[in-house]
């Protein structure tokens, strides 16, 4: 396998950002089985079925593999699964979009906001794209703060999956 598939994506102070690979599906389903940790997620709050899990999974292991951007498994530095975090591409707006997700014995502890701002680093890059889009639920306090934080920019608000969203976006320029 080449260094894309095996190798850490990137590594921060205290975390290692890895491809998921097929045999996370316990970590992913345990991160989605909490309703805290998808309350201001589609389809809302409560726990993830196993079905939408290993769909999830799936995709992402694919994606990994077809593009080198992708959802991935967050870990502490001593291997401890956090959650995930990572890429994808948004339609309406059209673009690609930094998404997170942690457990919640993680909450509280930055990072979020290290997760954000090193992802924000490493797709300018790794790509050639001029701008990343963020967004929350309007009601998610938290994650519109990391959002800040991380150095995104308010963009508009919008219904995204039926809910009231608001944007952010962070320009390549932007990024230090």
């Amino acid at each position: 396998m080449n260094d894309i598939l095996t190798n850490p994506i990137l590594e921060t102070e205290r975390l290692r950002i890895e491809p998921f690979e097929e045999g996370d599906f316990d970590l992913l389903f345990e991160l989605h089985s909490d309703p805290e940790v998808n309350r201001y997620l589609a389809p809302g709050p409560s726990p993830m079925s196993a079905e939408e899990v290993e769909r999830r999974l799936k995709n992402y292991v694919a994606e990994h593999r077809n593009s080198g951007i992708s959802k991935w498994k967050v870990l502490t530095r001593e291997g401890e699964f956090v959650g995930r975090a990572g890429l994808s591409w948004l339609t309406q707006p059209d673009g690609y979009e930094i998404g997170y997700s942690l457990k919640r014995d993680h909450w509280g502890k930055g990072y979020g906001t290290e997760i954000a701002k090193s992802l924000a680093r490493w797709f300018f890059e790794n790509t050639d794209h001029r701008f990343l889009i963020a967004f929350a639920h309007t009601d998610h306090l938290a994650s519109l703060k990391v959002m800040e934080k991380a150095g995104f920019s308010y963009w508009f608000d919008m219904e995204k999956h039926d809910v009231p969203c608001t944007f952010y976006l962070i320009e390549r320029h932007s990024v230090v």
